[in-house]
């Protein structure tokens, strides 16, 4: 009886040593994948601000020349109603406000992670790593850890 188990056991497949062996390179393939998803995402990230930046410096001296004479249009206008110090100290002040406001519109862009997709498939790997609940008569044979 103990020879009939001893041949079913060594034939039926790989043994534990080399199923772990096997879960070790799997388990360093799937770390090289998320690695390599992570440059990838990172240097797509990288040339879409490049471009923006390129973008930003090329227009910015246009936008800063018509809105210096915008706002020195607008004191002026202002100097109709108002002595020019005070209209000039209006026109300053709004720009201090909306300078402000885009400020603050601006740093909520950059709190979206950098990482979205690579941290969506590592949060997948994990989920599929993680042990399940198994029951046996109604009791959890493994638990699942936070």
């Amino acid at each position: 009886m103990n020879a009939g188990r001893a041949q079913r056991t060594r034939g039926d497949g790989p043994g534990a040593a080399q199923l772990l062996v096997q879960l070790a390179g799997e388990l360093g393939h799937l770390l090289s994948q998320h690695i390599a998803l992570a440059k990838l995402e990172l240097g797509q990230s990288a040339r879409r601000t490049g471009l923006g930046v390129a973008q930003i410096a090329a227009c910015a001296p246009l936008v800063l020349v018509g809105y210096a004479f915008l706002n020195a249009g607008l004191a002026l206008a202002l100097g109709r109603w108002l002595p020019l110090a005070a209209a000039v100290a209006l026109v300053g002040l709004l720009n201090v406000l909306g300078g402000v406001a885009g400020v603050i519109v601006a740093a909520r862009g950059f709190r979206r992670p950098v990482l979205d997709d690579s941290v969506l498939e590592l949060e997948r790997t994990a989920q599929a790593l993680a042990p399940h609940r198994a029951s046996t008569n109604g009791h959890a044979a493994l638990e699942r850890r936070p």
